[in-house]
């Protein structure tokens, strides 16, 4: 007995010792303001038409020269590994107020949208002259990102910086705008619940909890954990005090906004000059504010193949850097673009994550199959490099399918010998007539090594009853 208690002094003498000399690190978690994004500036903006584009630069060369640029669609940014987004948006609530812009004539009618007919906000940039985007609607924007979310559950937080757009141009003649009032943020509020829902939000509210306010909440508490908010929207209005303080005076909002740092509601700041105040972003990020901050404008940087804004932007420790050129456009010499180390558009924050060691990964990931209603299915059809898995049987499959559907019978011995000849590197979508056998074919899929795999909830017969296409 005392030969054991000796044993175990000794013990406790010796790991004593070796806790003097080496200090142990415990891991924090990392929170959302601790990450650096980066995203695109006018998200939603398609290429203007060359006739357009050359009649604008007859009459201003240098605004043709700042128009000069556009973007894939959302869900292509999305699986590029963007998030950070933003949207111009214009109060329309009978619908048609800009179905008929001066530039009209000179845009082919496959690219036009009849969505601006329907009632509802728009989402554009400059009336009549630059107003093509790959939605008219809003709401078509909050389906995509709800959806896309669907399908990857684990997503980094994603910010959407919106601009209530009603400045008019009556010397110009261009379609008048309509004012942004309380009633109208009500709507846009009324919106992103409507076809997010508040489960998918991180709101002001919720950072500011039982603070008093909510800059109190932000340098006092901070933000959430970054594993707390994957899967989950931010949302921030970049605009003036006057539309602010309309916005503010309707009640509380699920926006966040833009106002000084004295002002209680100071949690994002939006400083889109990173060369002239880079030293106030950076104070700024250091008392745990979160900042937007833009790499390029008006296309000069990408001409001029001229990094310096986008290195001051990284540099400043910006959370959030927006960019006309997360890819290069092949048209000018140089091919700017604006990428963290090995093409990454997210990074760990170096300016302050300094003396976190491994890091949490930023990894989005999830080695489990994901169930996804039809609506999202059926966007994931569209815009996905996909397989489509029917694994019902021959009898079943022979009353109808999803169109591109490629059939192996989950309930056949030879079901695991035929799925090994997919990539395991492309999505599948999986279904069967009602889910269950299909959830577990899923479930074999991910245990076979293929990463992304999608399980339709309620199957064809839900598909079919939604009225969505199928191939007798």
């Amino acid at each position: 007995m005392i030969l054991r208690c000796l044993a175990i002094c000794l013990l406790i003498f010796f790991v004593s010792c070796d806790n003097k000399e080496e200090k142990v690190h415990v891991q924090k978690a990392l929170t959302i303001n601790e990450i650096q994004l980066i995203g695109t500036h006018n998200s939603y903006k398609k290429a203007i038409p060359g006739p357009l584009l050359n009649k604008i630069k007859g009459e201003n060369p240098e605004m043709a020269e700042s128009l000069d640029y556009s973007h894939p669609n959302l869900w292509k940014q999305l699986e590029a590994g963007l998030r950070l987004f933003e949207l111009d948006v214009y109060h329309d609530p009978e619908g048609g107020k800009f179905s008929n812009p001066l530039g009209k004539e000179m845009v082919d009618s496959l690219q036009w949208d009849n969505g601006f007919d329907k009632p509802g906000f728009k989402v554009f940039h400059v009336q009549d002259i630059d107003f093509l985007s790959h939605h008219a609607l809003f709401r078509e924007y909050l389906k995509d990102l709800k959806a896309w979310s669907s399908f990857h559950p684990h997503h980094l937080p994603i910010f959407i910086s919106i601009n209530a757009k009603d400045e008019n141009y009556p010397d110009l003649g261009f379609t008048e705008a309509i004012p942004f009032d309380q009633e109208a943020f009500k709507l846009l509020d009324k919106e992103i619940v409507d076809y997010l829902g508040t489960e998918k939000l991180i709101t002001p509210r919720s950072i500011q909890g039982d603070f008093k306010d909510l800059k109190t909440a932000v340098l006092e508490s901070g933000w959430p954990e970054l594993d707390e908010a994957r899967g989950k929207f931010i949302f921030i209005l970049d605009e003036g005090e006057e539309k602010i303080g309309k916005y503010l005076a309707k009640g509380e909002g699920l926006i966040f906004v833009n106002v000084p740092e004295e002002h209680p509601m100071s949690a994002i700041h939006i400083i889109n000059d990173p060369i002239n105040h880079h030293d106030q972003i950076s104070e700024y990020v250091k008392k745990g504010y979160i900042v937007r901050t833009r790499a390029d404008a008006g296309t000069k940087e990408a001409r001029l193949n001229d990094t310096k804004r986008s290195e001051m932007a990284f540099s400043s420790g910006a959370q959030l850097i927006s960019t006309d050129y997360y890819q290069a456009d092949a048209r000018w010499e140089g091919e700017y673009k604006v990428q963290f180390d090995e093409a990454a558009y997210a990074r760990v924050n170096p300016v302050v994550s300094k003396n976190k060691t491994s890091l949490q990964s930023l990894s989005e990931e999830m080695a489990q199959a994901i169930n996804i209603d039809p609506q999202a299915f059926l966007l994931a059809e569209k815009e996905l490099d996909a397989v489509i898995l029917d694994v019902r049987t021959q009898e079943e499959v022979a009353q109808g399918l999803i169109p591109g559907a490629v059939n192996i019978d989950v309930l056949q011995d030879d079901f695991a010998e035929k799925i090994a000849t997919l990539d395991k590197n492309q999505k599948v979508l999986v279904y069967c007539k009602v889910g269950g056998r299909s959830k577990k074919a899923a479930d074999l899929l991910v245990g076979k090594g293929f990463s992304q795999v999608f399980n339709l909830e309620g199957g064809y017969d839900l598909w079919k009853k939604n009225g969505y296409p199928v191939k007798q």
